[in-house]
């Protein structure tokens, strides 16, 4: 990534760019859990299907997989063009997610199944039929929440769903875990009654969707920034997430295959997690400074000639002034001025005064050398700082004719001419970096005076006739 990539486009413009991706992203999240949901739900309404679905899948119970296809329509509808319809309808899906998410949990915790779960389709071959486990309808509850509470105009209501969607992606995230490392309590009650791995894929879409929304109305603004730092997070995140699975997972298999003992494999994976993160925080902050140092010299360049603007000679000059005055030397401040700009603009166009100015620039680059600051202070004028204390950029000016000249007998449209005016500081002189530049200023626009008197053709005094004598 360059940091030419990151201002191709305005903020606002990138922006939209970034959130059309997204709501892409958003709908593909809900149309895959919507399906799986409704196939889930085909299985268990007619029978003659279920023989060709794959061993597992009444895992997701019919209440799970009605909770989760009603969870995708009410985030698609509330997420759409905002309509009074599409909100009612959105918020009364909510509602009956609500509803099935809060019967299992008082179920689990009175130990008392109303039959509720078997209300429309049943399940005989389970020891507490069409139950949800505790950890689904957690997800359920939480994910209602925050739908009808995102439905409520105030910034509280809107941070308490940015809230919610956090601890509902990290409900989802511990499931995964208790699938990752076997740990049952993790993700169900029993092998019976558990959350199943297609149930899991659907809160991960589920949860990926919901972050994506709250995205689009100003929250997780670090995901969906247009910024430098934004930019980073989305690059690192997917690292970060699934860096600790994985190390712990090898370890987990090597302690299994009886390579390492368990403390070994989980110290020895704990450890690589570290560096590994370490790394991974050093490479970002290289990178942070490497942009940040392109940034820089971009705020300070004057893109058209490519030596600095007027900021960055007012920044880097002063700079070269303190370091003078401090170690007891000089500096020369030359500032030019491109002669017949506007003129050559109005006879040849924009295109040719451009190159004028191109050329100028390119001819103090040549003459200077590279540890001279040389900049673009204003349209048509230059400015040079030299810290050469035996000629003060005699030498430099030298090398400027000679390239002018050469530039002119090449034989172009127009011909290059300029001004220059040069001051030297003083250690002992009670002056700031901008008196000298006034000095070198003052000196340049007095030359220029004196150069168009010398130019300009003697008057001639008319005289008297014979009658006048």
């Amino acid at each position: 990534m360059n940091i030419h990539d990151l201002i191709v486009l305005p903020t606002n413009q990138s922006d939209a760019v970034l959130l059309k991706r997204l709501a892409v992203v958003q709908s593909a999240c809900l149309a895959v859990a919507a399906l799986l949901a409704f196939l889930i739900l085909l299985a268990w309404i007619f029978k003659d299907l279920r023989p060709g679905y794959p061993h597992g899948w009444d895992l997701m119970k019919f209440d799970t997989a009605a909770g989760m296809l009603l969870s995708a329509v009410s985030l698609a509808l509330l997420s759409a063009t905002p309509s009074p319809r599409r909100l009612g309808c959105g918020r009364a899906l909510a509602l009956l997610v609500l509803l099935l998410a809060v019967v299992p949990l008082y179920e689990h915790l009175s130990g008392d199944f109303m039959g509720f779960d078997t209300l429309i389709v049943a399940d005989p071959g389970n020891a507490e039929p069409g139950v949800m486990s505790v950890q689904t309808a957690l997800y359920l509850l939480l994910f209602a929440l925050s739908l009808l509470l995102a439905t409520l105009r105030h910034p509280v209501y809107g941070m308490a769903v940015a809230i919610l969607t956090i601890l509902l992606s990290l409900h989802a995230l511990i499931i995964f875990s208790g699938y990752c490392f076997r740990a049952v309590q993790l993700f169900g009650q029993s092998l019976a009654t558990r959350t199943s791995p297609h149930t899991l894929l659907c809160m991960l879409l589920l949860a990926g969707a919901l972050i994506i929304w709250r995205m689009q109305h100003g929250y997780f603004f670090v995901l969906s920034g247009s910024g430098l730092g934004s930019r980073l997070v989305r690059q690192v995140m997917p690292f970060a997430l699934l860096l600790p699975f994985v190390l712990m997972l090898a370890g987990t298999a090597m302690a299994s295959a009886g390579w390492l003992s368990p403390p070994v494999a989980v110290g020895l994976a704990m450890a690589v997690m570290a560096a590994a993160l370490a790394a991974l925080v050093s490479l970002m902050g290289r990178r942070i400074n490497t942009l940040e140092k392109e940034l820089r010299e971009l705020s300070l360049t004057d893109q058209p000639t490519s030596v600095f603007n007027c900021r960055g000679f007012e920044l880097l000059g002063e700079q070269a002034f303190r370091e003078a005055q401090r170690s007891r030397s000089v500096l020369t401040v030359l500032v030019f001025h491109v002669d017949g700009v506007k003129d050559i603009s109005d006879a040849y166009g924009h295109e040719a005064s451009a190159h004028l100015i191109q050329d100028m620039a390119r001819m103090l680059r040549e003459s200077f050398e590279p540890a001279d600051i040389i900049a673009r202070i204003a349209g048509d004028e230059f400015a040079v700082v030299t810290k050469d204390e035996n000629t003060g950029g005699v030498i430099a000016l030298m090398r400027m004719g000679e390239a002018m000249e050469a530039l002119n007998a090449a034989g172009g449209s127009y011909k290059t001419r300029f001004s220059v005016g040069e001051a030297t500081s003083h250690p002992d002189a009670d002056e700031s970096f901008r008196d000298l530049v006034e000095r070198a200023g003052v000196m340049r626009r007095e030359r220029q005076r004196a150069e168009h008197a010398l130019a300009r053709p003697e008057r001639v005094e008319p005289q008297p006739s014979h009658n006048e004598r």
